[in-house]
């Protein structure tokens, strides 16, 4: 099988790469918004967390079901 061809593939079907991609973003739109810009020492370190979070527990989940051979 060509490696080359599956990888896109997988990254795009990925839900940690969706989940960095949607945070970042979320985070662009807040930085840019003028109403927002007060809160954006807020916003940032928690959409940082729930990305980080989230990745973390996919992670994890994937450890998970590679450990009991499931696909």
């Amino acid at each position: 099988m060509d490696k080359s061809k599956t990888a896109p593939r997988r990254l795009l079907q990925s839900r940690r790469f969706w989940s960095a991609v949607i945070s970042i973003i979320t985070l662009v739109i807040a930085a840019t918004r003028p109403e927002l810009e007060e809160h954006l020492d807020v916003l940032a370190p928690t959409i940082t967390t729930i990305c980080v979070t989230l990745v973390g527990g996919y992670v994890i989940e994937d450890r998970e079901l590679a450990n009991r051979g499931e696909p």
